[in-house]
């Protein structure tokens, strides 16, 4: 962990109970007993729609003999289900929005591990979601290599009119590796790479079917073309900032698993069917959930 870039001045205090932190999106705080609950958290699991969330706490409730189910009170913002040493968390569509489920979520594993650093580096991260592909079929699953954004330029963010705040958006190579091999023999269709993470759904992904259109046919595959040629294989709208925030920290284990909706190569609309893409979205939780399992192995309650 890179105890240099943490927040000391603010989440000492917290720590020591000098005053609180208010996780204001999730409505709880640091002296909030729910949050006792969560003292032997083990990975942190976040999705954009909090239907899945529920979904997945189900899931891994049952995979570990029924275990308690602990939800946050405020859910207009987030979808948050804690159980069984993993807490699954929404975080909305984009990079804005996510950004705060990734900060307030951050501050809160700092407070449950007491600040410290080798207890903190022992929680899985990860962002379970969908995405357009670049060169591959629906179905797919991508295992993110690195998050970009879509000039293929790391994260990064505008420091007032002083200059640019920039991180470091790749994701460790032994954790992708990890999935992989939990899910070898699972008949799932799997590949690493790039990812792009757009500030906006059409106009920075070259759609040409919003209500505003900037871009030509031909521009857009060129810029497609141009994303395959540097090992980009699916564009989405958060990883970018996610890889960056947790490299930031320090954090050793963390991945993004993406299903792919559509190649974007020959299209800009979802045109799969309902079946289809219910099978798309079981088959990224399904990868998931095989490398869960393997890092945390289930354990049945009385």
């Amino acid at each position: 962990m890179k105890s240099e870039n943490m927040n000391h001045e603010f989440l000492d205090g917290v720590i020591d109970g000098t005053h609180e932190d208010v996780y204001y999106h999730y409505g709880v705080s640091s002296a909030d007993p729910i949050l006792d609950k969560l003292r032997g958290i083990r990975a942190v699991i976040m999705a954009g729609s909090g239907g899945r969330i529920k979904e997945f706490a189900q899931r891994w409730s049952e995979a570990n003999g029924g275990a308690e189910i602990v939800a946050f009170p405020k859910e207009d913002r987030f979808i948050t289900r804690y159980t069984a040493g993993v807490l699954f968390c929404s975080h909305g569509m984009g990079m804005p929005s996510a950004s705060i489920a990734v900060q307030e979520m951050m501050r809160m594993v700092c407070f449950l591990k007491h600040g410290d650093p080798g207890a903190m580096d022992e929680v899985f991260w990860a962002r379970v979601g969908t995405s357009g592909g670049v060169g591959l079929p629906g179905g797919t699953i991508v295992v993110s290599s690195e998050g970009l954004m879509a000039d293929l330029k790391p994260y990064r963010l505008l420091q007032g009119g002083r200059g640019t705040y920039w991180f470091d958006g790749t994701f460790p190579a032994s954790t992708r590796e990890a999935i992989l091999r939990a899910n070898e023999g699972s008949g799932i269709s799997i590949v690493t790479g790039k990812t792009v993470a757009t500030n906006e759904f059409f106009l920075e992904q070259f759609r040409l079917d919003g209500a505003i259109r900037l871009e030509t046919l031909q521009t857009k595959r060129e810029f497609l073309q141009w994303l395959h040629e540097n090992d980009v294989r699916n564009i989405e709208m958060e990883g970018a900032m996610l890889a960056a925030y947790l490299n930031f920290w320090g954090f050793s284990s963390f991945a993004m698993i993406c299903t792919v909706l559509l190649n974007r190569l020959e299209g800009d609309q979802v045109a799969s069917t309902a079946e289809q893409l219910h099978k798309f979205s079981e088959d990224s939780g399904v990868v998931l959930f095989n490398y869960l399992t393997s890092l945390l192995p289930a354990r049945r309650l009385p």
